[in-house]
């Protein structure tokens, strides 16, 4: 076996050693065997234990915003964050494990999550004060920030701009009043509604999250960004609020700590462009 190999063997094993011991177990019980050394078995936290004994971990996820998630050619969801999906269920749950993907507005996604519609949400949600008294969050898997964009090409500076585009309800909004109080800020319902409004002259730039306008970057429409980004905001994975949830808590965050040890977040950000 190759040194990166074993490594990865035996943080795999590890990870499955951590979550046994959060759990709590019944004499030499696992929640699930190492890959080759048997099969899963009874988990002893509530919650963790009926996402495992389902064997289906129900994730809230974009569908409508590259790249994070969006549906390709074919209607299959695909995305930076579907793959974190994907990944977690698969080494969560272990074989025979699946993921359900249940796409939310952005105003959906800590309701659902606070509903138990869902297990978890990984889908642009940042890291916030206001949010952290309604839910807990992952360690980050990824840096956004306010980053403006135009496909103005006379344009070198937001100060010089008159009306920008925002998302109505964006929390970028006291930021940007602040830096720029003279700047009219024009809100849309919806990204979609945004760059109908930028292409169509309504406002002379776009401001939002980083990891939604690398897809409008990447893509066709002459867009460039304006100035550097002007704000640092983690985003992470969002989950219940609540001691019945450490298990899963915990679990979650030994996969992200592997993840970036292992050079695979960082692979994943590169592939879609972020």
């Amino acid at each position: 076996m190759s040194g990166k190999r074993k490594l990865k063997s035996i943080l795999s094993l590890s990870f499955r050693l951590s979550l046994g011991i959060a759990l709590g177990w019944q004499g030499v019980e696992w929640v699930w065997a190492a890959r080759g050394l048997g099969s899963p078995l009874f988990a002893q936290a509530t919650e963790l234990r009926e996402i495992l004994r389902r064997k289906r971990l129900i994730v809230g996820v974009k569908d409508n915003l590259r790249p994070l998630g969006y549906r390709d050619s074919s209607g299959q969801l695909v995305g930076f964050e579907i793959d974190l999906a994907r990944r977690l269920a698969q080494e969560l749950l272990g074989p025979g494990g699946s993921v359900e993907l249940k796409p939310l507005r952005n105003g959906d996604r800590l309701p659902a999550l606070l509903r138990g519609e869902v297990d978890l949400v990984i889908a642009q949600v940042t890291v916030t004060g206001d949010r952290r008294r309604l839910v807990q969050f992952s360690q980050p898997y990824h840096t956004s920030g306010l980053q403006v964009i135009t496909n103005q090409p006379h344009l070198s500076q937001v100060s010089a701009l008159q009306r920008l585009g925002i998302l109505r309800g964006s929390d970028a909004v006291p930021l940007l009043q602040a830096k720029f109080p003279r700047l009219t800020l024009v809100p849309y319902d919806s990204y979609q509604a945004a760059r109908r409004g930028l292409e169509q002259g309504e406002v002379e730039a776009f401001g939002a999250d980083t990891v939604v306008l690398a897809g409008w970057l990447q893509g066709a429409g002459g867009y460039r960004a304006l100035g550097p980004v002007l704000s640092v905001e983690p985003l992470a994975i969002a989950l219940p609020k609540g001691l019945q949830h450490e298990p899963l808590r915990q679990a979650i965050a030994t996969l992200v700590n592997r993840w970036q040890a292992e050079g695979w977040l960082l692979q994943e950000q590169l592939r879609w462009g972020l």
